[in-house]
């Protein structure tokens, strides 16, 4: 059952990275077309910004589902199985808690400046700051599946 939530999970992170890339891409290329027209889209950097910052919050989730971020494990692999459980434990535990935090800071960002809008788009800024309650709360639930996995393989080991 969980895995088919995980599964609903990340696809709908994976279309949304994707209609972002691909309107991002859409939007840096109509600004530089018409840059080219001497025509400028106020509108244009504001999108884009907001944009990239929606795309790297939900990838970092999609990533961390597909354990796509960086590691360097050289040393862990060197350390005895007791300690290699440990150290993956606590390394995860303090993602977690990264991400808790990201959630409650997020909610209050959000909260705080839902009457704020941006400059040209004139979009509620917690709009804006959403994404990360939003992607934090996805990337929690996809470490802690991870750490399931994780003891469970330790288990039979």
């Amino acid at each position: 059952m969980l895995e088919r939530i995980s599964g609903v999970i990340e696809r709908i992170f994976e279309f949304f990275c994707g209609f972002t890339i691909v309107a991002l891409v859409c939007v840096v290329a109509a600004q530089v077309a018409f840059r080219v027209l001497k025509i400028s889209i106020p509108w244009a950097e504001e999108l884009a910004r907001f944009l990239m910052i929606w795309l790297t919050f939900a990838g970092c989730s999609l990533a961390i589902r597909r354990k796509g971020h960086l590691s360097v494990d050289f040393f862990v692999n060197l350390a005895p199985e007791k300690l290699k459980t440990v150290i993956g434990i606590v390394t995860r535990g303090i993602i977690m808690v990264f991400f808790a935090l990201l959630v409650v800071y997020g909610i209050r960002l959000s909260l705080r400046s839902i009457n704020t809008l941006s400059s040209t788009l004139q979009w509620s800024m917690g709009l804006v700051y959403s994404v990360l309650p939003v992607c934090s709360l996805a990337s929690i639930y996809f470490v802690a599946l991870d750490l399931a996995a994780f003891l469970k393989g330790r288990k039979t080991a």
